[in-house]
């Protein structure tokens, strides 16, 4: 059964280039948003078993961002989710990895960056 990942990012050639990496790997993309909002009624209504979570989400920033892993994590705690981001503060990478994250990827990325250890 392949990885079902909805994917949320503002950006859509970034979505693009994740769902390609995620492809290439075996993963099904079931749904993608670009804003907290749309992501929060996918995650509800499409079952996902992977989230990739990008830090600067339309209109809410990291602080939205971490709002929104946060009531994912408790409405589904068993779903990982990966945060992906272009900023390399120690400290936002900590607070989401505090937080539960399954890791905190950088961009720019490869299909590497989405392989399992």
């Amino acid at each position: 059964m392949a990885v079902r990942v909805l994917m949320v990012d503002d950006s859509v050639f970034v979505r693009d280039v994740r769902r390609h990496h995620l492809e290439c790997i075996g993963c099904e993309v079931v749904a993608e948003a670009e804003n907290t909002l749309s992501a929060l009624d996918l995650f509800r209504t499409v079952s996902p078993t992977l989230v990739t979570l990008d830090v600067a989400v339309l209109h809410t920033g990291g602080i939205g961002a971490l709002a929104l892993f946060r009531i994912m994590r408790s409405e589904k705690p068993g779903v990982p989710i990966l945060v992906v981001s272009a900023s390399a503060y120690p400290e936002i990478r900590k607070a989401f990895l505090r937080e539960g994250a399954l890791d905190y990827v950088i961009k720019p990325f490869d299909s590497t960056s989405f392989e399992p250890v």
